[in-house]
């Protein structure tokens, strides 16, 4: 697969995770200690699916791809959440 073909294919697993979250989770943290560590929650998980891959526990790719796109969900909801605040404050 071509790179900017897996590229596309992130984005659409990541924007799909995201939609997914926010419909099952519509509020975002208010302080930005809690909403990194739901960030970080998730990029560990995506560290134990990349090792269960590794040592042969799973054999399958698609938990990395989940948990990853699920890490990149929550960096654009964080993210997002900084540059609103940041756009609030500066009015």
């Amino acid at each position: 697969m071509k790179k900017q073909d897996a590229l596309s294919k992130s984005f659409d697993f990541i924007f799909a995770e995201l939609k997914k979250a926010e419909a099952k989770f519509p509020g975002w943290p208010e302080d930005v200690v809690h909403g990194a560590a739901i960030l970080a929650e998730e990029a560990g998980e995506t560290v134990q699916a990349a090792l269960d891959y590794y040592y042969h526990r799973c054999e399958s790719k698609e938990k990395m791809i989940k948990e990853a796109a699920q890490a990149g969900a929550m960096a654009l909801r964080f993210l997002t959440a900084i540059i609103e605040k940041e756009e609030v404050n500066d009015e």
